[in-house]
């Protein structure tokens, strides 16, 4: 009789790797590295996500919480995107990092051309776009690498997971071709329900 045994690197294991890592007091750049490093590990083998956490929206991509830091140092989520859906131009105020469990996901970052003097307004150029693969890793950097915005480009769910370096309540939009900067309110939700439209 055979058994099917479970992942060798799992959720709590990466939990608890990130959290060594942040009581160390790193410098931004050391975290963003370390913590991309573990994300790749996690994503490298799927097994330890629930179905439950897989699920998606015909209207809209879907977060799922998985874990919420008692220290208030970081989240990680699942986000399941049909195809088509995508975020609009965001930022985060928080380093981050993305990896790929199912599929691809399209991310498009930019750079800000203005000073940031002007409330309201940021000039936005388009500097890259890559296709992140399964088993890939993308991340967040302030203030220099973090806008962008992320789309499912294929004909196929995907499956990403993701770390931020705050409980996001409140990410910046923008308009491209206006300059206009919106703030946008967020929201987490429980793990039963784990969905909101618009949200990054």
């Amino acid at each position: 009789m055979s058994t099917v045994s479970g992942p060798t690197y799992g959720l709590n294991d990466y939990v608890n790797d990130v959290g060594a890592v942040l009581d160390r007091k790193p410098a931004m750049p050391v975290i963003v590295r370390e913590v991309s490093k573990l994300t790749k590990t996690l994503c490298a083998d799927d097994r330890w996500l629930d179905e439950r956490h897989r699920l998606g929206n015909a209207d809209h991509y879907t977060r799922h919480l998985l874990h919420k830091d008692p220290k208030n140092r970081f989240v990680v989520l699942s986000l399941v995107w049909m195809p088509g859906q995508g975020t609009p131009i965001h930022d985060h105020a928080c380093w981050g990092a993305m990896g790929l469990i199912e599929n691809s996901l399209e991310e498009v970052c930019y750079d800000r051309l203005d000073d940031g003097s002007r409330p309201g307004f940021a000039e936005l150029k388009e500097t890259r776009g890559t296709d992140v693969g399964r088993g890939s890793v993308a991340y967040l950097l302030p203030p220099y690498e973090e806008i962008h915005r992320i789309g499912n480009t294929t004909g196929k769910p995907t499956v990403s997971l993701h770390i931020y370096g705050r409980d996001l309540d409140e990410i910046n939009v923008f308009d491209q071709a206006t300059g206009k900067v919106s703030p946008m309110r967020i929201k987490y939700y429980s793990t039963d329900c784990g969905e909101h439209p618009f949200v990054i």
